[in-house]
């Protein structure tokens, strides 16, 4: 399953018609600019994690939820990704037959026109304030491509009143693990979670402190059926934010089944909202499986959106 043009430079290794994840209000969503070429996204306010890793190329995203760029409902468009055959002008990804129970996340897939197209899948969320997706591929002999982004839907965000010690954000997180096998969907699963952030402001006099946790983690194939609970919490390393930007400093993630780490990497996340009501942000995690017989490598690229009382 290795395409073989491809041999130099890389080696190739649903959600049904409800939209669960459509809780948005419109008032004041900042539609005054819409990407109509596949350029990369320069946004200020939106964040990616093309500088978390090198495989997860997205750098531009854009839900099109009907009422803009054209008519077509419900369709992910995604920059800069090989053979998915998306871009932010053309195609898309659309709603999969996959649902992952419990979850607000839906699942996506890519289109594809000949056997040659790699088959990319995304979990996406819109909120009140912010929206978020993740994407991967099974179709590599490595990781693959990707991507995850989180972007603020208002043109005004900020961060919640001072008076408060510490806010505590929940909500839910949704990610695409994809192995390092022979390739092929057998590769790609989903994993569904629990995140919570502890959020300081300003007691840094300048910058506030955020961390904190993802947990109650479920493991899903690629069709949505459950496989099973996973033994490993996520802990997000304790960093800093910029008062002003609301752009939350990446920081180290990491995995941990008991006392053992399985797992490593970053997290970045951004404040949404006109009071920062809600936190969007990703995970990049790599390690190994804890949930099969025979250990295998995983990246599992994740998203998540928290909000406060």
């Amino acid at each position: 399953k290795v395409f073989t043009a491809l041999a130099i430079t890389a080696f190739l290794a649903g959600c049904d018609g409800t939209n669960p994840f459509m809780d948005l209000d419109d008032t004041d969503i900042d539609d005054t600019v819409v990407e109509t070429d596949a350029d990369e996204d320069t946004d200020p306010d939106n964040i990616y994690a093309t500088d978390l890793n090198a495989d997860l190329t997205m750098n531009s995203f854009e839900y099109n939820d009907g009422d803009t760029v054209d008519a077509s409902d419900d369709v992910l468009r995604i920059n800069n990704i090989p053979f998915d055959n998306s871009d932010i002008s053309g195609g898309g990804y659309t709603p999969s037959a996959a649902t992952l129970a419990g979850s607000a996340f839906g699942v996506y897939e890519s289109p594809t026109f000949v056997a040659e197209d790699r088959e990319y899948f995304a979990v996406f969320r819109r909120g009140n304030h912010a929206e978020v997706a993740a994407v991967g591929t099974g179709d590599y002999v490595q990781f693959g491509y990707g991507g995850a982004t989180a972007q603020p839907l208002r043109s005004t965000n900020g961060i919640p009143a001072t008076n408060v010690k510490t806010y505590i954000f929940t909500g839910d997180y949704a990610a695409v693990r994809t192995t390092t096998d022979q390739g092929g969907n057998d590769d790609l699963e989903f994993i569904t979670g629990d995140a919570k952030l502890f959020v300081d402001i300003l007691d840094f006099d300048t910058t506030g402190a955020v961390g904190g946790t993802i947990d109650k983690r479920q493991l899903f194939d690629v069709d949505g059926t459950l496989i099973g609970d996973l033994l490993d919490d996520v802990t997000l390393t304790e960093t800093t934010f910029d008062a002003t930007t609301g752009v939350i400093t990446a920081a180290t993630a990491a995995s941990f089944e008991g006392a053992d780490e399985n797992a490593t990497g970053q997290w970045q996340a951004v404040f949404a909202g006109p009071n920062g009501e809600e936190i969007a942000g990703f995970v990049v995690l790599e390690g190994t499986t804890t949930s099969a017989e025979v250990e295998d490598d995983v990246r599992e690229t994740g998203v998540f959106i928290v909000t406060t009382p």
